[in-house]
């Protein structure tokens, strides 16, 4: 399996160059969320560790560049990227190599420790998840590690945002089990004050059922009314792009990020 692939065309980034610094079989996540595109967390972790090595990377990240110049540079993969303890090597080594904005796919789960704040603020963009507007729903949707709870998670969210001067952007999953719980959503994004939030639904192979457009639009209002930027998965346009490997992007089930 390839650390570098893509680029794919993404409603959130546009042309996405896709870095994985996990690069597993098996998924490596802290979460074991209901709608995963990847399907079970086989078991949920919080340790972060060494996956895979920057020089591997790097050198694929150069021959990438060769070939095609995209948009944005995202971290993301085959689970959590902060659950890497290699990653802030990775955004210095890619600095040195390019200019290109770098990106981040979270879950937020991590975001509570200072050392990954401090990693994912040498990035340009991070898109952090925030399915839940508390504990309840947060078990039932994220179904988290044992360390993690939600208050955590929010926190960490809220502490990454008064330190970040890049942009941080929140996706939200909706879907039968949040829908009735928007406003408090709403609410709850409102008080984090992120630059963009991204509503998002299962349009991929998920074993959850997407809510319809016309549903996502009257969640989209109700963030609007508050004044919020927002971008939405049915209406958001995608670029036209070429990965530069395509059986790569079948084989990890990410045709669209």
């Amino acid at each position: 399996m390839k650390t570098v692939y893509g680029p794919v065309s993404s409603w959130r980034l546009g042309r996405s160059l896709g870095v994985d610094l996990i690069c597993s079989k098996e998924k490596i996540c802290s979460f074991d969320c209901l709608y995963c595109q990847l399907g079970k967390t086989v078991k949920t972790t919080v340790n972060r560790k060494k996956f895979v090595s920057i020089k591997k990377m790097k050198t694929e990240i150069i021959e990438a560049l060769k070939e095609t110049t995209p948009d944005v540079i995202t971290f993301s993969g085959t689970g959590e990227p902060t659950i890497v303890n290699n990653m802030e090597l990775a955004i210095e080594t890619i600095r040195k190599i390019s200019n290109i904005p770098l990106a981040v796919l979270t879950n937020s789960s991590l975001m509570n420790k200072a050392d990954v704040r401090n990693t994912i603020n040498k990035l340009d963009i991070v898109v952090a998840k925030l399915d839940a507007p508390n504990e309840k729903i947060f078990k039932i949707i994220n179904q988290p590690d044992d360390n993690i709870t939600f208050k955590e998670n929010i926190e960490g969210i809220k502490k990454f945002k008064k330190m970040f001067s890049g942009k941080l952007a929140l996706q939200i999953m909706f879907m039968s089990d949040n829908i009735q719980y928007a406003d408090d959503i709403v609410k709850l994004v409102k008080n984090i004050g992120p630059d963009e939030v991204q509503i998002n639904t299962p349009l991929r192979i998920s074993p959850v059922k997407p809510l319809t457009k016309k549903q996502l639009e009257l969640i989209e209002k109700k963030f609007k009314i508050h004044s919020m930027n927002t971008i939405s998965v049915y209406t958001s346009k995608k670029p036209k792009t070429r990965p530069l490997d395509k059986m790569e992007l079948i084989n990890r089930r990410r045709m669209e990020v």
